[in-house]
């Protein structure tokens, strides 16, 4: 397991955190004052110091973590913009939403004087951006017709014959979205795909692989790219990433136009436009992995069981609803072919 730390333990926080957070839990009566927050319940008292400490283990990681000034002062709109950028490349947009909901509770309460306006309609966007995530997940393709869609847009493409910047970056995107069907990694390693080193030939196969330390949850994940894939991968790395400034000294695999490695900011807005020009619905990046589990779990139960390693869950919980729909499916459909052998039966 890597030492990257997701969250500060308490020990470790700066004094005067340590402080302002006990604080808010003081028990006094009217006469020596009581804390701004000693009416949270428990779980909510743990939820958000969660994720405070996930904002403080940030602060240190990127050498922002300034010991010497009270908590308030160090949530800048620049940070708090920073660290939300961060967490969108690493977990689910709900997540981030509820993140930064926790962090604004904490900082309002030490702090209710100042004017946290415009911490309030950050996450405001942010809930909003976040809200439609799962609720379109039922009204998409599976993912085989996805991937046929696809393809099948990526056959257009090479039939216009045209090389133009329009038509690289639709290629480009294309083949991102494929990748995300058939490989459901998080944006971050996304992002991060260098040819050579992540994505190799393997024999007669092309094979995606991620360290450990380089995963959420530090755990190995390997990818066989599919053999309809190979084509639109083959044709990108061979004609249309040449074009891109810069290909001939970058190894990663997604350049922009200006011949940088393309920022995950910048992949999930290609994502969503992607999405909505082949689908009709935009999806974002992390959704993926609830199709490809879905896709699995229609299959079969015992197909259920490799949503898993797919995903790179460490625990089978978060799994399991997709098993449990995988087996309620698969009896279903046996009995309705029992009831239907039965119906045959009768009328012979």
């Amino acid at each position: 397991m890597g030492n990257k730390k997701l969250q500060m333990g308490f020990e470790d926080w700066p004094m005067v955190d340590q402080q302002a957070w006990s604080a808010l839990f003081r028990d006094g009566d009217i006469f020596d004052g009581r804390g701004a927050a000693v009416q949270w319940r428990p779980a909510t008292k743990k939820t958000n110091r969660k994720h405070y400490a996930r904002w403080l283990a940030w602060l240190e990681s990127v050498g922002a973590l300034n010991r010497s000034i009270t908590p308030w002062l160090r949530a800048t709109p620049e940070k708090i913009d920073a660290y939300a950028r961060h967490e969108i490349g690493r977990v689910a947009p709900v997540t981030v939403a509820s993140a930064l909901i926790g962090l604004k509770c904490v900082l309002i309460k030490m702090n209710p004087d100042l004017d946290w306006r415009w911490l309030q309609e950050i996450t405001n966007r942010l809930q909003i951006w976040a809200r439609p995530a799962r609720a379109r997940i039922d009204r998409v393709l599976p993912a085989g017709e996805m991937m046929a869609a696809v393809a099948d847009y990526h056959r257009r493409l090479l039939s216009d014959g045209s090389e133009t910047r329009t038509a690289d970056l639709a290629i480009r995107d294309a083949l991102l979205i494929g990748i995300l069907i058939c490989c459901p990694i998080r944006l971050k390693n996304l992002s991060s795909i260098r040819i050579g080193e992540h994505l190799q030939r393997v024999g007669d196969e092309w094979h995606l692989s991620f360290r450990a330390d380089e995963t959420k949850n530090y755990q190995d994940l390997t990818f066989v790219l599919p053999p309809f894939l190979e084509p639109m991968l083959e044709h990108y790395l061979s004609k249309v990433r040449p074009r891109f400034p810069g290909a001939d000294g970058n190894a990663s695999l997604f350049l922009s136009l200006k011949g940088n490695p393309l920022a995950y900011e910048s992949i999930y807005g290609r994502v969503i436009l992607g999405t909505k020009r082949l689908f009709g619905v935009d999806i974002n990046p992390h959704a993926f992995r609830t199709i490809s589990a879905t896709f699995l779990s229609e299959c079969s139960a015992r197909d259920a069981l490799f949503a898993r390693p797919l995903l790179g869950h460490r625990s089978p919980a978060t799994t399991e609803k997709h098993y449990i729909r995988a087996s309620k499916l698969e009896a279903s459909v046996r009995v309705s072919d029992a009831l239907i052998r039965m119906r045959d039966a009768r009328e012979t």
